[in-house]
């Protein structure tokens, strides 16, 4: 069977998709994280860490972090303040194509 690819930069989902039926998909949840920074610690690293301690995680104050569905890169943004707590405006994210191929990996 001949997989369909779209192009998503006039994809229109009411009229290219309209044949799928989402509804059963609609209350699926995922794990959505967003990763300010990783860093590698040695053991003795972390027996050192105390209250107050600061962990650099060598990312650009201000810069991109990357967010994550299911634990596939979904893209990046930065955080903000909304409503007194912190979240995140998506700046670039994957097409729809490279996330689907992402989750189809993970199922080979």
């Amino acid at each position: 069977m001949k997989e369909k690819r779209y192009n998503y930069e006039n994809f229109n989902p009411k009229t290219e998709l309209s044949w799928i039926d989402y509804s059963g998909l609609l209350d699926v949840e995922v794990d959505f994280v967003s990763e300010l920074g990783r860093i590698e610690l040695s053991i003795e690293e972390i027996l050192k860490l105390t209250k107050g301690s600061i962990i650099d995680l060598k990312k650009p104050a201000g810069g991109d972090i990357e967010s994550y569905i299911n634990g596939h890169l979904l893209g990046k943004g930065e955080v903000i303040v909304s409503d007194k707590n912190l979240a995140v405006r998506i700046n670039e994210i994957l097409d729809p194509n490279t996330v689907l191929d992402n989750f189809a990996e993970e199922k080979r």
